[in-house]
């Protein structure tokens, strides 16, 4: 017998009930018994286990449109501790629950808990496609039930790595459920990235731990979302915007949980909350009055974030400057920096300009090839985000662009993030 509260819920919404059977098979074979699972039909859908089984909740929601929706249902009706996402074509490695029990006990920080994923092809079978090994990704052979696979090594969960789908957590996930109720659940009004969404809140409510073991198996076939080249667009476009909607509260998050401190340079003007303020000035919003290049009297690697927004182009000296943003910032920490570009008037405009930078002026800190020349640079940093871009319509009117630069702390002791790393 299974408790009236059993330890996980899985569900699945599905509007294609074809491999539900193996899926069905695969939660039979855990060797965790303790679940039971919620399978939520819409678009016409019907399904129901050939093997009768009371773990097994079946409901039938044509009227529920958009993925937000249907999983933000099915996590309505779950009685489990820890929800677990199992889509409704993949499958589970037969330890996968009892490796997830196990993560949970040890680690009860964890509001998330995710592993390694291999994929398969339609009928089951080995898939041997890879995504660019450039960019972080490592692969190595896995014996899942007896299938000979290839599984990819899920990256870690850093700010930059969960802000973008490319590199967050995938497969399996499974969160606790009062940390998924605390942060509003699923957003049901979203078609695509619902679980981009719904991990970045997660990750500014506790911390994730990764399993680094192959425990699902993602079938890949000409049904997937991603291979919908009008609906892959609309995502790659989305996961940016996500990405800019909370790159800083993730980041503000992971400093506050590893005691990291957070600065915003130039605090005299709309300091944020969560930050210290630094400027050379005593005045409100101010903590730490230092004159930069010179150094913080802060401890090398105590920083998460440094916040720059219309604050480099008043630094004449650049070098020093970003030479010692890097000293301050722990590995993986994050300099966000907004500054007026030179591909547009604003960054002549103001009489206390003495720096300038576009995009290019940061391929010198992030590019061996370019830092070479310049071996004053100490700094090592990777892009997170690089871009051109007008604030707001009065910005464009105005022709003032601003470069958006986003630059992860590369040290020896950094985890790998994801993208290209050209230090």
């Amino acid at each position: 017998m299974t408790r009236s509260t059993p330890r996980f819920t899985v569900f699945t919404p599905s509007h294609r009930p074809r491999f539900l059977d193996e899926c069905f098979a695969t939660l039979r074979a855990q060797t965790d018994p303790d679940w039971e699972w919620i399978v939520l039909l819409n678009n016409g859908a019907r399904w129901r286990p050939e093997t009768p089984d009371d773990r097994v909740r079946v409901e039938i929601a044509d009227g529920i449109r958009g993925v937000g929706a249907a999983k933000r249902r099915a996590c309505e009706l779950a009685r489990g501790e820890i929800l677990v996402e199992l889509d409704h074509d993949d499958l589970l490695a037969s330890t996968c629950l009892a490796r997830l029990r196990e993560a949970f006990d040890d680690h009860p920080e964890a509001v998330l808990v995710y592993s390694n994923t291999a994929q398969i092809l339609e009928d089951g079978s080995r898939d041997e496609s890879r995504f660019n090994e450039a960019h972080g990704w490592e692969y190595s052979e896995a014996d899942v039930d007896g299938r000979k696979l290839l599984q990819a090594h899920s990256m870690a969960p850093t700010p930059h790595n969960v802000s973008y789908i490319w590199y967050a957590p995938n497969h399996v996930r499974a969160f606790r459920k009062d940390a998924y109720h605390q942060v509003g659940g699923y957003d049901a009004s979203r078609h695509v990235l619902d679980d981009q969404d719904l991990m970045c809140r997660l990750f500014q409510a506790g911390d994730f731990h990764l399993i680094p073991e192959c425990l699902y198996l993602q079938r890949m076939h000409g049904a997937n979302t991603q291979l919908d080249s009008d609906v892959n667009a609309h995502i790659q476009a989305e996961t940016i915007t996500l990405y800019d909607t909370h790159i800083e509260a993730n980041l503000l998050a992971w400093s506050a949980r590893r005691g990291l401190h957070a600065l915003d340079l130039g605090a005299a003007y709309n300091k944020p909350e969560g930050y210290l303020g630094v400027d050379q000035y005593a005045g409100d919003g101010v903590d730490i009055i230092a004159t930069l290049p010179e150094k913080i009297d802060l401890p090398e690697g105590s920083v998460g974030v440094i916040r720059a927004v219309d604050f480099l182009e008043h630094v004449a000296d650049k070098i020093p400057l970003i030479n010692e943003l890097h000293r301050l910032l722990a590995p993986g920490g994050m300099l966000i920096s907004m500054t007026p570009s030179t591909d547009g008037r604003g960054a002549y405009q103001d009489p206390r300009h003495v720096a300038f930078y576009n995009e290019n002026s940061f391929w010198y800190y992030t590019d061996e090839q370019y830092r070479r020349y310049v071996p004053e640079i100490t700094a090592r940093f990777q892009t997170s985000r690089l871009v051109t871009y007008y604030p707001s319509e009065w910005h464009a009117e105005c022709q003032i662009s601003y470069v958006a630069a986003n630059l992860i702390a590369v040290k020896d002791e950094s985890v790998r993030c994801g993208g290209l790393l050209l230090v």
